[in-house]
C-alpha cells in the first residue's frame, strides 16, 4: 500500500462512512419493503449482504492501493449527501422568500448530478441483476437436469442442450453487469464519465425491466420462446440454431465492454468488437432473436395480430433506448469520434 497523509487518510474515512451509512440505508430497504421482499430472492438478499460486507474489508486497502492522484477522497456518496442537503436547505430558503425574491434557486453542479444519479442506477440496477444472475443460474441447472443419456439425440439438443446454452449466456451476460453495477475502480478503467441526464432517458431504460415491464406485459404478449417447436424437425432446428446465433450477438458486446457494462452510464467508449462494426449491437441481437423465436406463436392461429404489434412496441421501445443512449453518448468527443467511424445503428450498411 502507498502512503498517505493524515488529513487525507480522514477525508478518505468520512467518504467510507457516508457510503457505509448510504449502504446501509439500501440494504434496509430492500430487506424490508413489500415489492423487494417479493421480488428478490433469498440467494439475491444474501449476496446483496455479501456485496456490503466485501465493500467493509475492502474499500480503504483498495484505495490506499492506488495512486495518490488517483484516489477518490470524495466518493460519490459523500459528494451526494453533500449535494442534497444543501440543495434542499437552498430549496427551503427559496421557497421561504418566493415570489419576492426569486434569486438565488438551488443549484447542483454537474459532478454532483452524475454522483447522485450513479447511486440511483447503482442502488436500481444492482439487486435486479443480482436476481436475473441466480435466475440464470437456475434455469442453467434445470436444463441440465433434463440431460437424459437414454434419449434420442434430437430430444437431448432440443430440451436440453440448446435451453442450458441459451440459459448459459444470458447467465455470464448478467454475471458481467453485475460486476458492473457493484464496482466501480479506476483498477477496472470503469469509472463513471457520466450518467443519463433525462427524465425520458431514464423512463424508456427502466421500461425494459421489473416491475415496469410487466405493466407492458398488461398490454402486450410476450411471444419470444427459445424453446418453441415448429412442426418439422428441420425447421425446429434452424429455428434453435438462429436463436443461438443471435444470442451469441447479443452475449458478444457484453464481453467488449467488460468492467465497463452498466445501463444509462458513460464509462468509456468502447469501440472494440462488433462495437467496430455497428453501434447497438447487443439490441441487434436480442430484437433479433425475439423476432425469430416468435414465429412459432405467430404462427398459431389468432395469434399474428397481436404477437406482431407486441414485438413491435418492444422494437420501438429498444428504438428509442438506442436514440437517447445516442443523445447522452454525443457529449463526449470520444463517442462523435466514434459515430464518424462507425456510421450503422443496427445493421451494417442499412441501418
Amino acid at each position: 500500500m502507498r502512503s498517505i497523509s493524515q488529513r487525507d487518510f480522514g477525508q478518505l474515512m468520512h467518504s467510507y462512512l457516508v457510503n457505509v451509512f448510504l449502504f446501509t440505508f439500501a440494504l434496509i430497504i430492500y430487506r424490508k419493503s413489500r415489492y423487494y421482499v417479493d421480488f428478490l430472492s433469498a440467494d439475491t438478499q444474501k449476496t446483496l449482504l455479501v456485496f456490503f460486507a466485501l465493500y467493509l474489508v475492502l474499500a480503504i486497502p483498495l484505495e490506499l492501493m492506488l495512486p495518490t492522484e488517483r484516489r477518490r477522497l470524495e466518493g460519490k456518496g459523500l459528494m451526494a449527501l453533500r449535494a442534497a442537503t444543501r440543495y434542499l436547505a437552498g430549496g427551503f430558503r427559496y421557497l421561504y422568500k418566493f415570489p419576492l425574491h426569486r434569486s438565488d434557486p438551488p443549484v447542483i453542479t454537474k459532478k454532483e448530478k452524475t454522483a447522485v444519479l450513479f447511486l440511483l442506477v447503482k442502488f436500481y440496477y444492482l439487486p435486479v441483476m443480482t436476481n436475473f444472475f441466480y435466475g440464470n443460474w437456475g434455469s442453467m441447472m434445470y436444463n441440465l437436469n433434463k440431460y437424459d443419456p437414454a434419449g434420442t439425440i434430437h430430444q437431448i439438443l432440443l430440451n436440453s442442450i440448446f435451453p442450458f446454452t441459451i440459459a448459459l449466456f444470458f447467465f455470464l451476460d448478467t454475471i458481467i453487469y453485475t460486476f458492473g453495477y457493484a464496482i466501480e475502480y479506476p483498477g477496472f478503467r470503469n469509472e463513471i464519465r457520466s450518467v443519463e441526464p433525462t427524465f425520458f432517458g431514464w423512463f424508456i431504460a427502466l421500461l425494459c425491466y421489473p416491475p415496469f415491464n410487466g405493466m407492458i406485459g398488461n398490454y402486450a404478449v410476450w411471444s419470444a420462446d427459445s424453446n418453441a417447436s415448429l412442426p418439422s424437425l428441420s425447421a425446429t432446428y434452424a429455428l434453435q440454431i438462429a436463436g443461438l446465433v443471435f444470442m451469441i450477438l447479443y452475449l458478444w458486446p457484453t464481453f467488449s465492454l467488460g468492467t465497463k457494462a452498466s445501463n444509462l452510464t458513460n464509462r468509456g467508449i468502447v469501440t472494440s468488437g462488433p462495437y467496430s462494426v455497428i453501434r447497438h449491437p447487443a439490441y441487434t441481437g436480442k430484437l433479433l432473436g425475439w423476432w425469430v423465436t416468435s414465429i412459432p406463436f405467430l404462427l398459431r392461429p389468432g395469434n399474428f395480430l397481436l404477437g406482431f404489434l407486441s414485438l413491435c412496441l418492444w422494437t420501438t421501445i429498444y428504438f428509442f433506448r438506442a436514440l437517447t443512449e445516442e443523445r447522452h453518448l454525443i457529449a463526449d468527443p470520444d463517442y462523435q469520434e466514434y459515430c464518424r467511424k462507425v456510421p450503422w445503428r443496427f445493421i451494417p450498411y442499412v441501418l
